[in-house]
């Protein structure tokens, strides 16, 4: 991975923690809302064995989703507490400003350009007027 690379995912990392700590959030709601309707199916209906079955296997596949959102959320409230110790503006900043800096360099290295600082080319210059003109 490449300098410039990486300070784009640290940049993308610091930024995008929360949110992807809510899309999480939204998602364990939406399975938490899907348990319920399972749960109500079960308490209105007088089911068989079948029925029971059926539902129940709907559940354990609903808890096992859910168990799975929750040990991610888990995981990102860590990682959200070690963005929030180092996530401040200054971070961000920093590593936007890196990533100008570094835009900048790769264009000017891209179309090189020299400014003479002594005229000493100008002797070449002569020479080559000479020659020509011979």
């Amino acid at each position: 991975m490449e300098a410039e690379e990486l300070l784009k995912y640290m940049l993308n990392f610091f930024q995008d923690i929360d949110k992807q700590l809510n899309n999480k959030n939204e998602e364990l709601k939406r399975i938490d809302m899907q348990q319920q309707d399972i749960l109500h199916y079960i308490e209105a209906r007088n089911l068989n064995a079948g029925g029971y079955a059926k539902a129940g296997k709907l559940l354990k596949d609903v808890r096992q989703e859910r168990r799975r959102i929750k040990n991610d959320i888990e995981q990102m409230e860590l990682i959200q507490v070690f963005t929030r110790k180092y996530n401040n503006k200054m971070i961000q900043g920093d590593l936007i400003q890196t990533l100008k800096g570094l835009s900048t360099i790769n264009k000017r290295q891209a179309e090189p350009k020299y400014i003479c600082r002594t005229n000493i080319l100008e002797k070449l210059e002569e020479k080559e007027k000479w020659n020509i003109c011979c």
